[in-house]
């Protein structure tokens, strides 16, 4: 059981490598796309830049897919700020919302299949890829072992902070959803601040395209 979990992971991962999906940011409308295909916007004094940072968040190739953004907020409004995790919300193109996941969350999830997680600090082959590329490096007597790209402990490190925001200063940090994205046409990050009173408009709204 244990050898067809990490063959059927390792399968799936060729897979989609295979699908050559994009993310594409749609520039306009005070919206600017990045090089690295984020798109930032201005409004009252806070400037934000969201891009997916990545499409699985690794090793946690699982049934419940997890997705992570990369955000930046800039407070130049001259006041403290919070915005809280629930101020973001992803919709997708047929009007599926997804709500973002705390760190706490993802560990709950990454415990239904146990199979591919080591307990941290311990490090080892969560798939037969990082296995093989070590092997590469082994072949070419390189002092520099290959290891996964995300260990555990990476979720809580690198998810955004949720501290109040200082003027003229700024966070980042990464924002989790359970999704898959590859199934998906286009889809879009929102941002709807607390104090904001538009109706149920959100302050900020981010469109991509899904390219396949």
């Amino acid at each position: 059981m244990f050898l067809r979990s990490l063959v059927t992971g390792a399968l799936l991962t060729l897979l989609l490598a295979g699908c050559g999906v994009t993310i594409r940011p749609q520039a306009g409308g005070g919206y600017t796309a990045n090089p690295d295909n984020s798109l930032t916007a201005q409004k009252n004094g806070l400037v934000v830049t969201a891009g997916v940072q990545d499409l699985e968040v690794a090793p946690y190739r699982m049934v419940d897919n997890i997705t992570s953004f990369r955000v930046v907020i800039d407070n130049r409004t001259g006041r403290e700020l919070e915005i809280p995790l629930e101020s973001f919300v992803l919709i997708d193109d047929q009007g599926q919302q997804y709500r973002p996941i705390r760190p706490e969350k993802i560990r709950e999830i990454v415990k239904k299949d146990s199979n591919y997680l080591i307990p941290y600090p311990y490090v080892g082959y969560y798939y037969l890829e990082d296995r093989e590329k070590t092997a590469q490096y082994d072949t070419f007597q390189s002092s520099r072992p290959y290891y996964t790209q995300n260990y555990p402990q990476d979720i809580f490190t690198q998810a955004l902070p949720e501290d109040s925001i200082l003027p003229e200063a700024k966070i980042a940090g990464l924002v989790y959803f359970v999704v898959d994205l590859y199934g998906k046409k286009s889809f879009e990050l929102r941002l709807y601040l607390p104090e904001g009173q538009g109706g149920g408009q959100p302050d900020f709204r981010f469109p991509f395209i899904v390219e396949k």
